[in-house]
């Protein structure tokens, strides 16, 4: 069995992703102790970080919410950033990033688009049905919670019973396995970590950065592009 954690990451009116680091269950455990042991060492090193905290991409990076104790401290928000990319490519996982840009052209080209989220997931869940399919395994998908979930999720599930996903490159869906586990990522380390590649592919690719931050992206893009396995953002 395989497991496929799936979170989003957008700009609004701009861009929509959704990425889906798929591990096996040696793998989970192994990434969810790691994870949990960058915390820890942070912990030791800066007390401000609470052993709860989130490893999440955007609060990281930016040192805001539960990480604003880090923002006089920028290099080390980066140095744990990169510490838990490390960690994500050494469990030798697979990552997939689906999504759309130019949200903006779709309501010019469709008398009724789809919610870019939707989009983003059936092409998410393409590439890790096609993955699934040559391992012969099935797939329990965890997502991170989102509006209109239960929607999202019917959609793909009348995929699946029609024969396949629209496009120019269908699938069936047939290793997924339905229902989708809609979790808080705050409960589930390996979600946070498909939110922090996420993320870091939004902002490498879709976000224009100062000079530092642009090196800072490319630093922590350079540890995980060896698990990236299949990309497919499309622009109407």
């Amino acid at each position: 069995m395989l497991y496929a954690f799936v979170d989003e990451s957008y700009i609004t009116g701009s861009v929509h992703l959704i990425g889906a680091l798929v591990l096996d269950t040696r793998q989970v455990d192994r990434l969810r102790m790691s994870l949990d042991e960058v915390i820890w060492k942070t912990n030791r090193s800066h007390p401000e970080v609470p052993l709860t905290a989130e490893l999440h991409g955007q609060n990281l990076f930016q040192r805001s919410e539960e990480w604003k104790c880090l923002r006089q401290k920028t290099d080390v928000a980066f140095a744990v950033y990169r510490r838990a990319l490390h960690h994500v490519a050494q469990a030798q996982g697979a990552w997939f990033v689906g999504g759309v840009r130019r949200i903006d052209r779709l309501e010019g080209r469709y008398v009724e688009p789809w919610p870019p989220h939707q989009i983003a997931l059936q092409y998410t869940l393409e590439m890790v049905d096609e993955y699934a399919d040559a391992l012969d395994q099935q797939v329990t998908v965890i997502a991170d919670q989102v509006q209109d979930q239960a929607h999202h999720e019917a959609r793909m599930r009348q995929f699946h019973a029609n024969g396949g996903t629209p496009g120019w490159k269908p699938r069936t869906l047939s290793r997924i396995t339905f229902p989708i586990d809609w979790v808080d990522s705050r409960t589930h380390r390996c979600l946070q970590a498909s939110d922090m590649l996420t993320f870091l592919y939004l902002r490498k690719r879709f976000v224009p950065n100062n000079e530092r931050l642009a090196h800072q992206a490319a630093k922590m893009s350079d540890i995980v592009r060896p698990i990236l396995r299949g990309e497919h953002v499309w622009t109407p």
